[in-house]
């Protein structure tokens, strides 16, 4: 009699196991992606502002700013605004060029951008990276940007 209740205890013992090995399981991805929208939110708000700030830098100087610090010290751009929500103090990647229309018109363009594995740090590694890999097999950009160095599309975000 006690060899058939020690089995039971650990036959229910077994069944609590698996119980929260499922659970955690089908946890871990919806805790992942409820983190990576409140990420993203606050990285899209970024962008927002950094394009706010390089449209009235570009109105008035005819061009876009080379680097993020020139719109600080022009008072464009708050310097914190700068760095990556969720980063650890890494800045976004920013850059301006100007593409030759059909017409040979010359168009200023920007991009500024933050990739998954800046703003999604210390989440899960395999989700991130899978997250990237599914982005490069798309031929996107694995993260956040607005604007486009190719292309002329009114700095519009790759969200939209």
């Amino acid at each position: 009699m006690k060899k058939k209740s020690i089995h039971n205890y650990l036959l229910f013992a077994c069944v609590i196991i698996l119980c929260l090995i499922t659970f955690m399981s089908i946890s871990s991805p919806v805790r992942f992606n409820r983190e990576r929208e409140t990420r993203e939110e606050a990285v899209k708000n970024r962008l927002l502002q950094i394009r706010q700030a390089s449209e009235a830098f570009m109105k008035a100087n005819g061009r876009y700013a080379s680097k993020l610090e020139e719109m600080v010290n022009a008072g464009y751009l708050v310097d914190s605004l700068r760095m990556v929500p969720y980063g650890e103090g890494e800045v976004f990647s920013y850059s301006a060029s100007i593409l030759s229309s059909k017409s040979d018109h010359p168009v200023p363009v920007m991009e500024c951008c933050a990739e998954y594995a800046q703003y999604l740090k210390g989440l899960d590694k395999e989700q991130v990276s899978e997250l990237i890999n599914i982005a490069i097999d798309m031929g996107e950009f694995p993260g956040l940007k607005i604007g486009d160095l190719e292309h002329d599309n009114h700095n519009a975000g790759n969200w939209d």
